[in-house]
Parts: C-alpha cells; sequence; structure tokens
C-alpha cells in the first residue's frame, strides 16, 4: 500500500481545504490501493495575512516561511507527497526519506527548489495550466474594464455621480483594428490571443523560449521586445517570473509605449518596475493600466496606486474560480497516474531523476501496487 501525504497550510482556509479534499477524493482512487493522509502547518489567519505570506513566497522563496522540520519528518514514509502553498527547502524535503514524486498544485514554482528535489531524487509534477482560462479570460476583462472604465463608472454610480467624463475621455477605443501585445505566450498567453480572435485585432507576441511557428498557429507574429512595446495599443504580461525576468518590464518599456496604449498585468508582481509604472501613469505616459497582481499584497494604504485616476485594480482574482481549483486536482492527479502507468513523463519537470535505478524501482513497486 503506497502512502500518500496532503500537506496544507492552516492560512489557506477551510473552504480551501474542502475544495482540496473533494476534488483528491473524486480522482485518487486511480493511483491504486494507498493510505492518504492530511496534515496542516502554520495557523489560521485571515485571507490578508495569509497573502502577505504568499507574497513573501513569491519574491523570496520558499526559505520566507519556516516549519518546523518535525512537520515533514511526520511523513518520512510518504511515497507522494501533494501540496499547494507549501514551502519546499531543500532542509525540508531531506526530512522526506521515501518521497518519489512532489505534487505542486500550482503552476508558479516560486515554493519549490526543484534543484534540492532533483538532488534528493524526487520528480516534480505541478498544475500547469490549471488557471490557464480563468486568467486569459481575466485579462481580457481587464482590458476592457479599463479602456472602457466599466469598473470606474461603476463606482462613480454608487458614489451618487452620473458622469462620462474620465481620464481617457478623448481616446476610449473600440477593440477591432488595434495592435494587442502579448508578453509571454505560454499556456495563457496563447489562450488570450485565441479568444481575442473574434475581437478582429492583430497580436503581437514577445517570448524568447516559444517553438519556431507556434505563435504563428495562433495567427500572431512575433516582435521583440522593442517592438511589442512600441506597436501595441494594449499590452498584457503572461511571463514566468525568474532571475532573468525580475522587472523585466521599467522605464524604458513604458517610455516606448503609445500615449492612448494600456497596459495588463495578471501575471506576476515581480516582472514589472511598479515605481516606472506609477511615473508612467501619473505623466500620462500611457492611457491607463489594470493590475491583478502586487508587490505587496493586499495593497497598503499608502500605495501610490491609490492616488491614481487611470488604474484599475484588483485583489489577485485572475485565477480564482471554482473551475481551476477543480482543475487543479485533476491535472496534479492525472501527470502522477500517466507518470507511473503510461510512462508518459512529459509532465515531469526534473526528468533526470527518472534515470535513478532507485526511482525506477519505485515506479515497479507503484505500478505493482496499481495493479500494472
Amino acid at each position: 500500500m503506497m502512502k500518500i501525504a496532503c500537506l496544507l497550510s492552516r492560512g489557506e482556509g477551510e473552504k480551501y481545504h474542502n475544495q482540496i479534499k473533494a476534488g483528491i477524493s473524486r480522482y485518487i482512487d486511480k493511483l491504486g490501493s494507498y493510505e492518504l493522509v492530511y496534515d496542516e502547518w502554520g495557523e489560521a489567519m485571515s485571507y490578508d495575512a495569509f497573502s502577505r505570506i504568499l507574497a513573501d513566497i513569491e519574491h523570496k522563496g520558499p526559505e520566507a516561511v519556516e516549519i518546523p522540520a518535525s512537520f515533514f519528518a511526520r511523513h518520512a514514509d510518504a511515497g507522494i507527497v501533494i501540496g499547494s502553498f507549501t514551502p519546499f527547502t531543500g532542509e525540508n524535503m531531506s526530512e522526506l526519506k521515501n518521497a518519489h514524486i512532489l505534487g505542486v498544485m500550482r503552476a508558479g514554482l516560486e515554493n519549490i527548489h526543484i534543484e534540492d528535489a532533483t538532488k534528493r531524487g524526487i520528480a516534480v509534477i505541478n498544475a500547469i495550466g490549471r488557471n490557464a482560462d480563468a486568467v486569459s479570460d481575466y485579462a481580457i476583462g481587464m482590458m476592457l474594464s479599463e479602456a472602457r472604465n466599466i469598473a470606474r463608472s461603476n463606482h462613480q454610480i454608487r458614489s451618487g455621480e452620473w458622469s462620462k467624463n474620465f481620464p481617457n475621455s478623448s481616446c476610449i477605443p473600440d477593440m477591432r483594428g488595434k495592435v494587442i501585445g502579448l508578453f509571454g505566450f505560454g499556456q495563457v498567453g496563447s489562450r488570450v490571443a485565441r479568444k481575442l480572435s473574434g475581437f478582429d485585432v492583430s497580436v503581437l507576441v514577445c517570448d524568447p523560449y516559444i517553438k519556431p511557428g507556434f505563435a504563428e498557429g495562433f495567427g500572431c507574429r512575433v516582435v521583440d521586445k522593442d517592438t511589442l512595446f512600441r506597436k501595441s495599443d494594449f499590452v498584457s504580461v503572461h511571463a514566468r517570473l525568474t532571475a532573468d525576468t525580475f522587472h523585466v518590464i521599467g522605464e524604458e518599456e513604458f517610455g516606448r509605449m503609445k500615449p492612448t496604449a494600456y497596459f495588463i498585468n495578471t501575471a506576476r508582481s515581480g516582472l514589472v518596475d511598479y515605481d516606472a509604472l506609477c511615473r508612467a501613469l501619473a505623466e500620462k505616459k500611457i492611457a491607463g493600466a489594470a493590475i491583478d497582481v502586487f508587490d505587496e499584497e493586499p495593497v497598503g494604504p499608502d500605495s501610490p496606486f491609490l492616488r491614481l485616476d487611470n488604474v484599475t485594480l484588483t485583489a489577485h482574482l485572475a485565477g480564482a474560480t471554482r473551475d481551476s481549483s477543480a482543475n487543479t486536482i485533476r491535472l496534479v492527479i492525472d501527470g502522477i497516474y500517466n507518470m507511473i502507468a503510461n510512462s508518459d513523463y512529459s509532465r515531469v519537470l526534473n526528468p533526470q531523476v527518472l534515470e535513478t535505478e532507485e526511482f525506477k524501482r519505485w515506479i515497479e513497486d507503484a505500478r505493482k501496487n496499481m495493479g500494472i
């Protein structure tokens, strides 16, 4: 019998935990005979307090949160470990003596050191694409909301004001005929392009990691970063945050944008120099922006964004849908199942661990446990 440990944070809240447990119960039987245990670290807290912890992990890595080694040592006999926001440092993973698969219920990997997992022979599978539909829907919604003043007008009406005068009143656009620049063209960016096809727009793509011909298959044109920022009427960010992409968008990029252009970020705050963005908005160098992710979450009362009238702000909501939660569990368990049962390693982020004799023996035992 295989032991599977699901490690959750109390800060995630009971509602989220219930969603996770319901999803695991729905899909996990395909992994054969198992003992499933849940464990929780940390303290129960408000969503705002937990958001600050997540922001720390995003910017500083898994070491940003200290969890006693004894928490992980309790699950030293688990062959499969599943977590969402649990930080997995090298020290933490060293306590998981029998772990061979780590399923991360996120698309981002800020809470795990993959190099350390590889050293310990642990294959990592994440939920890539889990909320790609949710975020791509939201990004387009943010374009429309900011350019057409949807949220702004709603707020005015509720405040007793009926107005048709807005910061961009002289240049409120139709979408038809506009140029949309997508900075990053993975699971989310490619969906944005497909969903925009009905708007009769042109789409430019800047992403050095995509395969030749991939963006063109969506009717897009690949350009360099300079061209993307100069030519686009909307720039929407969909890149990964890495050491190389930290503040990859800043003063220079905003200086290239049209004064009638809009900037959208539903990806990661660290990709953007927000001081530079605030200056561009305050000086009307660009028409507006829509932001769902911030360096400090929740946004503090002293945030310069709150003093601007040409930006739409939302509380890190882009990926938060009921459907994306269900997709998360399914993607992780399907990835684990296909790896064991079908030798499909396409979802493994560190495939080099699969070549060790110890891992091969573990896979054989796991297959027998599944009756294969």
